[in-house]
């Protein structure tokens, strides 16, 4: 590739790609490791070491790079843009670009832009039999295309160029969309009928073109592809030589060039080639510069188009899939409808409980029961040492013995004063011996009803002291149960009296149990770390296995919901706190 050459298409590829700063080609040795620069962008570059640096790191790592926001001691910032250029597998070279800034992800475009501009270089690299005069002609036909200042003067003045440069007597400029080409630009024509007769069959000819992603020339008796569209423009219009020639952008048709010329005026292939080259390198500036100039609106259709392609195309299938089960997912939660139920840690307890507690201060003499042994109503639980209460007893006996003796003595002697005061003390005593044989009758502890132990195991405290009102047992009865559950306080104002909900007990996980609010306290206490509200329930149709102090999971009919919500709930109401807290 000559130096002229080189330096005429990093110019152009400058202008496609807006925002350069600077630009660097630099092509392989024979050796095919070494490069040297071939070209820069302006020519009038003072230093291009920065540039070089980028494309000895895109040679190193095989493939495109992309610095972006590069700080420079002027204050401004640059993003830099590096692309390895291959023929098959041989390298030809690498590009550098420098571009100012943006905010705006730009990395696609421009790579895509290079890749695009690229192609020309290729097909120029594999053609060096042809002369700088060729190249040259190319690059001052589209040059001239540049200098227009919008997408209608570009395809007007490119019209022009090709009728000029390649001797046409017409060139017809045509757009592919939804399926089919229309014709928007026909060259020294700027207005022109849309259903115009000539212009609805140079339209058919560049589909005919587009559908089989071929040039189409007529005459060509060694070509293979089917031309009718092209020879019925030949029979009905006297138009002798035809040449069709495809767009493409990004991998995509968006339009073609149909040329007409007499019959004396064959196409050449030297003039195919310069066409299809002008064609490849103009396209993808044709396509940024209608971009460009189109309303915002058609920008963002275009834009969420493309993304929706992105989104139902076959690349990155399984993460596709997934997020598409996801969404599916939670679009079906989030209207499907279900029971809403409270959880909570639930304990059995009895609905009476009795406590058997020491009636009077003394020693411990035996004790028969413990925690979960069953009693019958009378039956002894416990005793107390009576030998104190004995000794107390014969010595009150004693004494209202010796005050009856004074008595009479008293009576006998007419000493009335003193028969009342012994009057008193002998009521005194009986009093006194009445109490201990009471107390006597209460060392006994009978169970008061039929019932279950669930507290207390004096076994270990033979005759240890005990004091009087002293707990030592609680009995519940065997029947009427319910149910204390630790209703969390993030759940509480879900829970209202005569809710249903069902318990499951953990020696029980296999049987469910019907359950009822009944009530609600008022106050919370802290419990494993939490606070949590104490709510009763009541429990019907229980089995003899039930006994008080089970532990089990208790949940409580709140209504229906959403799945989405019943999973979410406890998040989005955490989520809320924490934002109004701060």
């Amino acid at each position: 590739m000559s130096v002229r050459f080189a330096q005429q298409w990093l110019e152009i590829v400058c202008r496609i790609v807006p925002q350069t700063e600077a630009a660097a080609l630099m092509v392989t040795d024979a050796d095919g490791k070494t490069l040297r620069l071939l070209a820069k962008w302006p020519e009038n570059l003072a230093d291009a070491a920065e540039l070089s640096a980028i494309c000895k790191l895109t040679l190193d790592k095989n493939q495109p790079s992309y610095i972006p926001n590069v700080a420079k001691p002027d204050q401004r910032q640059y993003d830099f843009f590096g692309l390895p250029v291959f023929d098959g597998s041989v390298l030809l070279g690498v590009i550098a670009l420098k571009l100012e800034h943006s905010v705006a992800d730009r990395r696609a475009a421009v790579f895509a832009t290079l890749e695009q501009s690229v192609e020309w270089w290729r097909l120029a690299q594999g053609r060096l039999q042809l002369n700088d005069d060729f190249y040259s002609s190319v690059v001052g036909l589209l040059a001239a295309c540049f200098e227009q200042n919008s997408y209608r003067e570009v395809l007007i003045s490119l019209g022009t160029e090709l009728t000029r440069v390649l001797g046409c007597d017409r060139v017809a400029i045509g757009e592919f969309k939804d399926n089919y080409s229309t014709v928007v630009a026909i060259s020294n024509n700027a207005q022109f009928d849309q259903q115009a007769n000539l212009l609805q069959k140079i339209a058919d000819a560049m589909d005919e073109a587009i559908e089989q992603d071929s040039v189409v020339v007529v005459p060509d008796v060694k070509s293979v592809s089917i031309q009718r569209a092209h020879q019925e423009i030949v029979r009905k219009y006297g138009y002798g030589s035809l040449l069709t020639v495809p767009m493409l952008h990004d991998g995509k048709f968006i339009g073609a060039v149909t040329l007409l010329r007499s019959e004396e005026q064959s196409f050449a292939k030297e003039t195919v080639l310069l066409c299809q080259q002008a064609l490849a390198l103009i396209s993808p500036y044709l396509a940024l510069k209608k971009l460009d100039e189109q309303a915002l609106s058609v920008k963002i259709g275009i834009k969420l188009k493309q993304r929706l392609a992105y989104l139902m195309g076959v690349k990155h299938f399984k993460v596709k899939l997934t997020a598409l089960g996801v969404v599916l997912f939670l679009l079906i939660s989030s209207v499907w409808r279900s029971d809403f139920r409270v959880t909570a840690n639930a304990v059995l307890e009895g609905k009476i409980q009795r406590v058997v507690a020491a009636p009077i201060s003394g020693f411990l003499q035996s004790a028969a029961l413990r925690a979960g042994d069953t009693v019958r109503q009378g039956e002894l639980m416990a005793s107390l040492d009576d030998a104190e209460l004995q000794l107390e007893l014969s010595k009150l006996d004693g004494q209202l013995q010796k005050f009856r003796r004074e008595y009479r003595e008293a009576l006998s002697g007419g000493d009335l004063v003193k028969v009342r005061v012994i009057s008193a003390q002998i009521d005194q005593a009986d009093a006194e011996m009445e109490l201990t044989r009471q107390q006597l009758q209460k060392i006994n502890l009978a169970a008061p009803f039929d019932g279950v132990v669930i507290e207390g195991d004096l076994s270990q405290k033979l005759g240890s002291p005990v004091e009087r009102g002293e707990i030592l047992f609680k009995i519940a009865p065997l029947e009427g149960y319910r149910i204390i559950l630790k209703v969390d306080e993030s759940l509480i104002s879900y829970v209202q009296e005569g809710q249903k909900g069902s318990l499951v007990l953990a020696s029980m996980p296999s049987r469910t149990f019907p359950l009822l609010v009944q009530k609600i306290t008022a106050v919370a206490k802290t419990d494993s770390g939490k606070n949590v509200f104490r709510v009763e329930a009541s429990l019907e149709k229980a089995p003899d296995l039930l006994r008080p102090g089970m532990e089990g999971v208790g949940k409580i009919e709140a209504g229906r919901a959403s799945l989405l919500w019943i999973w979410s709930h406890d998040m989005l109401a955490w989520l809320r706190l924490w934002i109004w807290s701060w």
